[in-house]
């Protein structure tokens, strides 16, 4: 049995419960990577962590056939969200074997397809994934969103406001990289809460 074997499960909240929690706030600081000097440089300090908060952008279509590749590949320790731009540098194979580590533990929510979406940019084999919503799936068809275990486990409020935006703009602004790395920091949260007594 592993660490993480075992979660600890609380009840759902309803909508209305938490749209009466304060908004989810965390300390640290996100850099936005897009050259490959400074992504070989995050990677050297995220292989340092044993666990990652991990989450994808991708920018939204709302045409039928309209395609867009993961835009933001957003991985997390406790101090720093790194933001890799996916749309200026490449899914390179030192990010991939960072992907592919099973010592180093990548947690996110919904996880499958986002790594769907990034082997379309850069084939690999996934090791080391938690999905949180796998951990406290309610039934084969019903499964939690980042926003609900937020305010479960955290007791505050993870806003979405800028979940549907252009990911691909030249420029990303305060307000979608604060987004894009609460998301990360989030699951990292939730899963120290979820086995914090196992």
């Amino acid at each position: 049995m592993t660490k993480y074997s075992n979660p600890i499960l609380k009840p759902p909240m309803s909508k209305d419960e938490l749209q009466t929690l304060a908004l989810f706030h965390h300390p640290g600081r996100y850099e936005m990577i897009e050259t490959v000097p400074s992504a070989l440089r995050a990677i050297e300090e995220l292989k340092k962590a044993s666990i990652l908060g991990f989450d994808t952008e991708t920018r939204p279509s709302f045409r039928k056939g309209e395609f867009y590749h993961v835009s933001l590949l957003q991985l997390a320790n406790h101090e720093c969200c790194y933001l890799f731009r996916l749309n200026k540098i490449p899914l390179s194979l030192d990010l991939v074997s960072l992907l592919e580590d099973q010592n180093i533990k990548k947690v996110g929510v919904g996880i499958r397809d986002d790594i769907i979406a990034l082997q379309k940019r850069q084939p690999f084999t996934p090791d080391g994934f938690i999905d949180l919503a796998e951990k406290t799936r309610i039934s084969k068809s019903v499964s939690l969103s980042l926003r609900s275990l937020c305010g479960m486990y955290l007791n505050q409020r993870l806003s979405k406001g800028a979940k549907v935006t252009n990911w691909d703009s030249p420029v990303l602004t305060d307000s979608q990289a604060k987004y894009a790395a609460n998301d990360a920091f989030v699951s990292l949260l939730i899963l120290e809460k979820m086995f914090s007594q196992n």
